[in-house]
C-alpha cells in the first residue's frame, strides 16, 4: 500500500499539479492564437513566423507540461484519499490526462508541424488551418474541463459492487 502524503510533501504535489495543468492550458492558448493569427494575417512572413513560432512553443514545452501534469496527478492519486479509480471524476481525468499525453501531444505536433510546413511554402488553405484551430479549440476544451472536475468533483464515488455468491440449488429427479 502506497503511504499517504500529508503536510509538505502533499502540497508541493498539489501545486506542481494545478500550475502544471494551467501551464498547458497556456500554453495550449498562446498556440491557438499564433495559429489564429497565422491564419488570419494577409502577408506571408506574418504566416509563417505566427506558425513557426507555434510550432516551437508546442515542441517546447507541450511534452514537459503534460508528463508533468500526468505523474503528479497519479502522485496525487495515489498518495491522497481520492485514489486513482475510487471516484469518477478521478477516473476522467485521468483519461483526459492520457488522451493529452497521446493525442494532444504527438498528433497535434505532427499536425502543426505539416501546417508550419504548407505555410512555409504558402500553400496552407484555409480549410487546413480551420481544422488546426478546431483541434486546438476542442483540446484547450477538454483541459478546461479537467480543471472544472478538479473543483466540482462531480459524479461522486465509484460503487464497489461485492459480488454475493450464487446459491446453488439442488433438486432430486425421483
Amino acid at each position: 500500500m502506497v503511504k499517504p502524503l500529508h503536510g509538505v510533501p502533499r502540497k508541493v504535489w498539489q501545486i506542481t499539479h494545478i500550475v502544471s495543468a494551467v501551464g498547458w492550458l497556456g500554453i495550449e492558448v498562446c498556440v491557438l492564437g499564433l495559429t489564429a493569427i497565422g491564419l488570419a494575417a494577409e502577408d506571408a512572413t506574418t504566416v509563417r513566423t505566427a506558425h513557426g513560432a507555434a510550432v516551437l512553443l508546442a515542441e517546447t514545452f507541450f511534452l514537459p507540461a503534460t508528463v508533468l501534469m500526468l505523474l503528479s496527478g497519479l502522485v496525487l492519486g495515489l498518495g491522497t484519499k481520492w485514489g486513482l479509480f475510487k471516484y469518477y471524476w478521478v477516473v476522467v481525468k485521468l483519461a483526459i490526462g492520457c488522451a493529452l499525453l497521446l493525442a494532444g501531444t504527438y498528433t497535434l505536433q505532427n499536425t502543426m508541424r505539416e501546417t508550419a510546413d504548407l505555410a512555409e511554402a504558402d500553400a496552407l488553405t484555409a480549410g487546413e488551418g480551420a481544422s488546426l484551430i478546431g483541434m486546438l479549440s476542442v483540446i484547450a476544451g477538454i483541459t478546461l474541463f479537467a480543471a472544472i472536475l478538479s473543483v466540482a468533483k462531480p459524479w461522486g464515488r465509484i460503487s464497489r459492487r461485492t459480488r454475493q455468491p450464487s446459491t446453488l440449488t439442488v433438486t432430486q429427479e425421483s
